[in-house]
């Protein structure tokens, strides 16, 4: 695995910016993993800047999404796809064909299937994820096992405090969400793990700290990939040089 440090979360979404940039310079029908929330939100800012100045060209790229809340669908503004559209799919030429997300409001078993099968025809390229407090990836929580196909998945409590800050009220945030499995994330060629403030200064010192592999840590499981960058900033990294 290797460590960017970014003095900040504006330098740390531009670096990662220029990651998924290279590889689609590198590849025009890339196949990008996407995440969302607000570690990926400014990588999404810089990607339609340089869209927009004429840097990047979305034409033939394809994405997928990590995961979804069940219930709402892609128009309900706290979706994962909304949030897609709102950040980056409405300010880019990438085609609606091209995209891949859960629809939270369909029948999840069909929703399973279709991911599995698009994840079982080729492997990711470049993949963002972000971390939880407790160390999740996509909606993978701690548990006494890892699941290795698109799943779904009870959200930890954490998680849906955490997640609370986009809700009215806590009672509205979903409990359950469809999730990647590790088999697909694992699978990507290169991966890009993205972790800002010193909320999440805890996981990635846990991830840092050994070569362990452990479900009770689902980001453990990136030690076993073939391409992991991991971007923090100077924040975060402070907090576990001092802890």
């Amino acid at each position: 695995m290797k460590l960017i440090i970014a003095e900040n979360y504006n330098e740390g979404s531009r670096k990662i910016a220029d990651l998924f940039e290279a590889v689609i310079a590198e590849k025009k029908d890339a196949f990008l993993g996407l995440a969302t929330g607000s570690t990926p939100e400014g990588m999404y800012k810089c990607l339609a800047e340089d869209f927009n100045a004429g840097k990047v060209d979305f034409s033939e790229v394809h994405t997928i999404n990590l995961d979804e809340y069940l219930g709402p669908d892609r128009s309900h503004p706290q979706s994962f796809g909304y949030f897609m559209d709102k950040h980056l799919f409405s300010k880019v030429n990438i085609k609606q064909e091209n995209i891949m997300l859960v629809d939270g409001a369909g029948k999840a078993e069909d929703e399973i299937k279709k991911y599995d099968s698009r994840l079982g025809e080729e492997p990711i390229d470049i993949l963002i994820l972000g971390i939880g407090e407790n160390g999740h990836i996509g909606f993978n929580e701690p548990a006494d096992f890892f699941v290795a196909g698109t799943h779904i998945t009870e959200l930890a409590e954490e998680t849906i405090q955490a997640n609370s800050r986009f809700f009215e009220n806590i009672e509205d945030v979903p409990q359950k969400a469809v999730t990647m499995g590790m088999a697909g994330i694992t699978n990507a060629k290169k991966i890009v793990l993205a972790a800002f403030g010193k909320k999440k200064a805890g996981a990635i010192k846990k991830l840092l700290s050994d070569d362990k592999v452990s479900p009770k840590l689902p980001c453990s499981i990136l030690k076993l990939c073939r391409d992991v960058t991991i971007v923090v900033d100077k924040e975060l990294y402070r907090c576990i040089e001092n802890e």
